[in-house]
């Protein structure tokens, strides 16, 4: 009697060893599926947010250079008003020394009158 309650406890434990092992193995499986699950999602985002500051790296670039286009036509303008100006300039400054001169002339021969 005692030799079968022996074996019947050695079956008993090798049933829940063999039932601890498939256990074990049913989550490892589980577990390595959420693993992969989880670093595909985390890939994907990675992949998502390196997309999204590319996009907002081409709209700032895009900007950028839109504000430095119409900078350099500002600055294209003012030069050519700037040289308009000192074209002016020069041509009053002539008028001034030419009307000096005719001054200078009148006064000499109402002197010498």
């Amino acid at each position: 009697m005692e030799e079968n309650k022996v074996e019947s406890i050695k079956k008993d434990k090798t049933t829940t060893e063999n039932l601890l092992q498939e256990t074990i193995e049913k989550h490892q499986a589980e577990l390595s599926a959420q693993k992969e699950y989880y670093t595909d999602a985390l890939s994907a985002s990675k992949k998502a947010e390196a997309l999204a500051e590319a996009r907002a790296d081409n709209e700032a670039r895009t900007e950028l250079e839109s504000h430095l286009r119409e900078a350099e036509e500002r600055e294209t303008m003012l030069v050519q008003a700037l040289e308009e100006l000192r074209q002016t300039l020069s041509r009053k400054e002539q008028e001034v020394i030419l009307n000096c001169i005719n001054i200078v002339n009148l006064c000499l021969l109402i002197c010498l009158k």
